[in-house]
């Protein structure tokens, strides 16, 4: 094509990054804060990461590639033998990869540090395994995948830099069941008490 795009053609691209990335990006992220409520401990240790990284400012982009844990954080939040016929409509279904002891050990358990301490490895992009690939695969990658893994990093930081998490009702357990909609949400909307960070109330 030798000419620029459309206006149309522009708006519509924009529009599928919008509408493309913000509700996958807000489930995420719900899932994520799911994970740190239930798992304190790791919420406190991401908190001291962001501490030591950037002391009181706010978390900046350029802060999240020095945030090793944090990067650990989001990949646990996100993670032969057939014939299949000419023409057949294929669909990977990722929990199952996510989920499957064959692939990860303790896949059921939600543990950065098998990220963190280099005990497991994922690349996100699938380009050099298919473990883990939310975003796809290949030609057909999501083309938003920079834009969406900086602005997970970016608020997950944010939310815990500022925020303290717990559950509510006060030692209610979390439902950790989904539902697929657009993609996998939470089967019941995530209650949470949130509690500004340095607030003695």
């Amino acid at each position: 094509r030798n000419s620029a795009p459309s206006n149309s053609e522009l708006v519509s691209l924009c529009s599928e990054f919008i509408n493309g990335g913000t509700d996958t990006t807000a489930t995420v992220l719900e899932w994520g804060i799911a994970q740190l409520i239930h798992n304190p401990n790791i919420q406190s240790k991401l908190f001291d990461e962001i501490k030591s990284t950037v002391g009181d400012r706010t978390v900046e982009e350029k802060d999240v590639e020095n945030m090793k844990y944090l990067q650990a954080i989001v990949k646990a939040t996100t993670l032969g033998g057939f014939n299949i016929p000419i023409d057949a409509n294929l669909e990977v279904f990722l929990p199952g990869i996510s989920e499957d002891p064959k692939i990860w050990s303790n896949p059921e358990k939600f543990d950065p540090d098998r990220f963190y301490l280099g005990k497991e490895d994922a690349d996100i992009t699938g380009v050099t395994m298919v473990k883990m690939i939310p975003f796809g695969a290949g030609r057909r990658i999501c083309p938003g995948l920079t834009m969406a893994t900086v602005h997970i990093h970016l608020m997950l930081a944010r939310m815990v830099q500022e925020f303290e998490w717990t559950a509510y009702p006060p030692n209610s357990d979390i439902d950790f069941s989904g539902k697929f909609e657009f993609t996998v949400v939470m089967s019941n909307t995530l209650k949470s008490r949130i509690k500004p960070r340095g607030d003695t109330r």
